[in-house]
This record gives structure tokens, sequence and C-alpha cells, in this order.
């Protein structure tokens, strides 16, 4: 059975990736995509969704999100081509498109995660149990109860990077799952600093015992990560060979570079995606 993704940031558009754009997540959906993450971050007013630390790279701008209101953010473009995700937006597509799932990536302090879901429940009430959010440590979990929030992701990468397979990893991921609804357990493709995949580390089967396990951060080629997946690996990843075009002929495309005669179908699939759209290669 091959595995599952979750697309990272709505996905690709254009050869641009991590947007967090409507452009994006469209594209997404039209390739088929319904489990979609968009990271988000705090406001000085409220919160939007971006990824962080963007705000010269993505946006143009100077001032840091927490300077930013949520006026002025909206007014932004990414790139100066692409707009904002807003959350009403969120509310319009889950309404068309109800089997949808969209994962929140907090990129605040653990200390903000409350001031976030009162947020939701003041200026968008219906999605505060239709979004799945993740989640990073036991008061996370703790902090949905009252909220009666239930769909979460076991994220295993902010508190524990030095061994997601550790006891005091595994503890936690169980003690979430039992509490909550977990879509998945996310785990970098690797621990920073070492060689080893975790996909072939002792540790994996318990944690997917409780929940399927996502892997995001991999440093593997494009080509490489879909074979997996056609494999049965699941990834966050910000590519769907769904989003090619449909005149686009792998063979045809190949011949045409001589570069790139020697990548499989799927390879040229993915080159095109990764890099040929912004080198501007024809099909």
């Amino acid at each position: 059975m091959a595995g599952k993704t979750i697309i990272h940031g709505g996905g690709q558009i254009d050869g641009y990736i991590q947007t967090n754009s409507i452009e994006a997540v469209l594209a997404s959906l039209a390739s088929g995509e319904r489990q979609i993450e968009l990271d988000c971050v705090k406001l000085a007013d409220g919160f939007a969704l971006a990824h962080d630390e963007a705000e010269r790279r993505f946006y143009g701008v100077e001032k840091k999100f927490a300077s930013i209101t949520q006026d002025e953010f909206q007014r932004l473009r990414v790139f100066e081509r692409f707009n904002p995700v807003t959350f009403d937006m969120v509310e319009r597509l889950l309404e068309i498109l109800p089997d949808t799932k969209i994962i929140i990536d907090a990129k605040f302090p653990d200390f903000q995660f409350p001031d976030f879901l009162q947020f939701l429940t003041r200026r968008h009430g219906s999605l505060l149990d239709r979004l799945y959010y993740q989640v990073y440590r036991r008061e996370w979990v703790d902090f949905c109860r009252p909220f009666g929030i239930r769909k979460v992701v076991i994220a295993l990468w902010k508190h524990y990077d030095s061994d997601p397979y550790s006891d005091e990893a595994y503890d936690f991921a169980r003690y979430a799952a039992s509490e909550l609804d977990a879509l998945g357990v996310s785990v970098r493709w690797k621990i920073p600093g070492k060689q080893v995949e975790n996909l072939h580390r002792e540790g994996m089967t318990r944690l997917a015992d409780l929940a399927d396990v996502y892997f995001h951060g991999q440093d593997i080629s494009l080509c490489r990560e879909k074979e997996l997946l056609d494999a049965g690996v699941n990834f966050f990843s910000s590519y769907s060979l769904g989003g090619l075009p449909d005149r686009f002929d792998a063979k045809s495309y190949k011949k045409k570079y001589a570069d790139l005669a020697h990548l499989s179908d799927i390879g040229a699939g993915c080159h095109y995606l990764e890099f040929g759209v912004r080198e501007g290669r024809a099909i």
C-alpha cells in the first residue's frame, strides 16, 4: 500500500514552496491532496498563516511578524505574486471540501498556544474543532482539553530532536494518543547532526502502533522520497506528483534535455516539479 502525504506549507506553486498561499493550497487540492499543513505565526494583534522568520525573504518587509497587524499582513504578498491564506478561506474550504484535513504547525512559543485557541474561539469558532493541531509536549495536550479539541498530530521534533524514539518521547506520544485523536506522529528524517535515517532505526514500530508515522525534513532527493512513498512510507512533503501538468510526458522531457536522460520516468516528473519549473524548462 502506498504511503500518505501531508503537504507542507500549502504545497508548491510555480516552483516555490512553503508559501502558505491561497494559490499553493488550491494547486494542492487540484492535485488530489487532502491533507495540507499550514504554518501559523503570532502577529501584533492576532495570528496569521505564514512561515516563521520569512518576513524579508518571503514578504519583502523589514518588520517582524510580532510587530505586524492583521490588517497589514493581509496587504502583503508572498514573493510579490501570491496571496496569503486566511482563516476565512480555510473556513470556506472546509465547508466545500469537508474531507480535507488542515494541520496547523505552530511557529510560536508554547505559552502562546492557549492564546491561539482563544483567538480561534473569538474570531473563527467553526475552525476550533475542525483543524488538526501539531502538539509538541504534554502541556499542549492538556491545553486542548478545555477547548474540546481532539484532532492532533503528535510532533516529536520540537522538544524531542535529540531522539524521537527515546522512552521520554514515546511516553509523551502514548499519552497524547490516549487523550486525543491522533492523525499521525511526525518525526524528523534524521536526528540533527546524525547520519542514520530514522526510518531504519529501532523504535519506529512502537510509534507506528500508536498512529501513522510521517517523516519530514528529509534531505533526500524528491525522486527517492516518492519511491519510498510508493513503498508505503508516509511523508510531510512540499510536492505532489498530481501537480504535474496533463501535457507532461516524462520520456519527451528526458529526450529534450540530455542532462536528464539517465532519470527514471518518476525522476523526470520529480525534476520538473522541483527544478524544471523554476529553470523555465519547456515541456
